[in-house]
């Protein structure tokens, strides 16, 4: 029976395969909360420019 070296364990390959699992699930997440901090910001920009927009053309609201 050939010998098993430490990294051809079964539990170490699991312990291994699990911790890049979990660096890539952080990973994503981190890229998620970016991309969403971002979102968020153009959303709030384009908010103030409709609000600017808005007051500047009042007056369109009233025509018939």
């Amino acid at each position: 029976m050939k010998e098993m070296t430490r990294l051809n364990l079964p539990g170490e390959n699991f312990a291994r395969k699990s911790k890049k699992a979990l660096s890539k699930l952080r990973l994503l997440r981190k890229d998620f909360r970016n991309r969403e901090k971002r979102i968020t910001a153009d959303l709030e920009k384009a908010r103030k420019i409709w609000e600017k927009v808005g007051e500047r053309f009042r007056w369109w609201q009233s025509l018939p």
